[in-house]
């Protein structure tokens, strides 16, 4: 059995995906991937949209090397915890590296890249992903 990505989900979640626009909580700070009216944290209403900086620096990461369900031929793969400049932190794909050029506070930039492909429909998805900065930080 495969995952099913279907094009209605994806379209809901293209500003995250693509841009990593976030709604935040203007009570409590807690960040949500979708458009929300309510905090899940706080239940507070009073919400803001908000976009993630494209820079970020990386915390710790691992290769995965066992997969689950529909990313077996991605395997292996570097996944990463990264913190933005303003303590938002975030579990992001790592490409365009080899594992060992990564440590602690390696800085990184967003790129758009392949995610994942539906088997039966053949719908590629892409999103963000993080690489080791090759352009100068802003």
């Amino acid at each position: 059995m495969h995952a099913v990505f279907r094009p209605p989900v994806n379209w809901r979640h293209r500003r995250f995906r693509y841009k990593l626009v976030v709604w935040r909580c203007l009570n409590c700070g807690a960040v949500h991937h979708y458009a929300t009216s309510i905090c899940r944290r706080c239940r507070s209403n009073r919400i803001d949209e908000d976009k993630l900086p494209d820079r970020a620096r990386l915390i710790t990461y691992t290769v995965v090397k066992n997969p689950p369900i529909a990313f077996e031929k991605q395997a292996p793969y570097i996944v990463g915890l990264v913190e933005f400049e303003d303590g938002t932190k975030l579990v992001a794909g790592i490409t365009d590296c080899d594992p060992e050029e990564l440590k602690p506070g390696t800085e990184l930039e967003r790129v758009v890249r392949k995610i994942a492909e539906d088997g039966e429909s053949g719908l590629i998805v892409y999103g963000y992903k993080f690489r080791p900065a090759i352009t100068r930080g802003r």
